[in-house]
């Protein structure tokens, strides 16, 4: 089982004033949809990178590429959806009630 729970997001998102959840449902779809974004992010990052390795070119290190950096790094010992919840928690990533965003 993920911790924190749903009901513990929900308290500490709602106490904090940073948005008004009512239902469980937005926090697995904002953490459903958070974890995909984490997944594409590594893997075009990885395509570009044996891209750049076919051609001879230097990747740049973008934002994206950091956060890339940063995502595969944790992604060692975490999965997805942990670091999705751990975001969500942290208020890393604003949730309203269907959708979830990069702050």
């Amino acid at each position: 089982m993920l911790q924190p729970s749903y009901t513990q997001i929900m308290k500490k998102l709602n106490a904090e004033g940073t948005s008004k959840l009512t239902s469980r449902y937005s926090i697995v779809i904002a953490t459903a949809k958070r974890a995909r974004q984490i997944i594409d992010i590594v893997n075009e990052q990885a395509a570009a990178n044996k891209e750049a390795d076919k051609t001879g070119e230097k990747v740049s290190a973008s934002v994206k590429s950091k956060q890339a950096a940063e995502l595969n790094e944790q992604l060692k010992s975490k999965k997805p959806i942990s670091i999705a919840v751990e975001e969500i928690y942290s208020a890393k990533i604003m949730m309203s009630e269907y959708y979830a965003e990069d702050k």
